[in-house]
């Protein structure tokens, strides 16, 4: 929240409190502009609320505007404790439930904080979508590819045939070898084959045509991508490329650990941070015990023979 400054708050002062002549009080902050059954409002607590980027006449209005929702509030509560039925008035259970459930929660935070570990290894991760893999389904194809991307507006090389009997190689050598030639040129690929694709995915690196969709993913030889201009399709360029895909999962399938990295691992510090706070609170109240600081009348064991 922003402070008003001390020149805005004595003119705001000035405005809200009658007969303001030209001294200028000592602390403007501490000027009461509204009352309201006995209660005081004072600049200092119309700072304390106001939005930071408000500024002149906008910092007059949303004064003017939090005054009177401040004189309604107290209104109502004003009514409320001079109206209710006594035992319509008695909050004191409730007020003290939710004092003690703030207390146990900002302690409980700050624990946490302390002394969750958050590190998450790939083991455990793939631990879990073991043990549940029903939860992580795929909704949709995934693929593990090889694909390189020609410079734009230019034809197949004439000897694309090499390029695409080192794509499919197996040999690491030769595959090392494609990767520099393709840095060389400053041409998007993948090599490696290591990352889950959806084929919306691929689609976003490679001029795939939807309508080849099938075949493209269900080949297993390299195939040749060529997408003619079409601004109209977003292709503003002639592109071509090639693509090996050389994995699948299809729909239903248990998903790669990677692609559910993330929602595995909140369900692990949810978990972790669960068994922190039972732990915390057992070795709490054991200490409490052995403190001292904890009794229980004796008479009180009767109630655990109660059928």
């Amino acid at each position: 929240m922003a402070r008003l400054s001390a020149w805005f708050l004595l003119i705001l002062y000035c405005g809200f409190a009658s007969g303001c002549k030209n001294s200028e009080p000592p602390n403007p902050l501490t000027a009461v502009v509204a009352t309201a059954h006995g209660e005081e409002l004072t600049l200092g607590e119309i700072s304390a609320e106001m939005p930071a980027p408000l500024t002149g006449m906008d910092s007059a209005s949303w004064s003017q505007r939090f005054i009177a929702d401040w004189q309604q509030r107290r209104t109502l509560v004003h009514l409320a404790k001079t109206e209710l039925p006594e035992s319509e008035r008695d909050f004191h259970r409730e007020i003290t439930q939710y004092t003690e459930a703030l207390f146990i929660h900002a302690y409980e935070d700050r624990y946490l904080r302390d002394n969750l570990d958050t590190a998450l290894s790939t083991s455990e991760l793939q631990s879990f979508l073991d043990e549940q893999p029903e939860l992580f389904k795929l909704n949709a194809p995934v693929f593990r590819a090889r694909w390189l991307v020609f410079p734009a507006n230019e034809p197949f090389p004439r000897d694309i045939r090499d390029w695409q009997r080192q794509l499919a190689s197996s040999d690491a050598e030769v595959l090392s070898n494609l990767s520099s030639r393709c840095t060389d040129a400053s041409m998007d690929h993948d090599l490696e084959a290591q990352q889950w694709w959806s084929w919306e995915e691929l689609s976003e690196r490679l001029p795939l045509d939807p309508r080849r969709a099938s075949r493209q993913q269900a080949s297993n030889r390299v195939t040749k991508i060529e997408w003619k201009a079409d601004t109209a399709a977003g292709h503003a360029d002639d592109e071509r490329a090639l693509l090996l895909v050389t994995e699948r999962l299809r729909t239903g399938q248990v998903s790669p650990v990677e692609r559910v990295a993330d929602r595995i691992g909140e369900l692990l510090l949810h978990r972790r941070r669960n068994r922190t706070l039972v732990t915390m609170r057992e070795q709490a109240v054991e200490a409490a015990w052995a403190e001292e600081a904890l009794t229980i009348d004796p008479k009180t064991e009767r109630f655990s023979d109660t059928p």
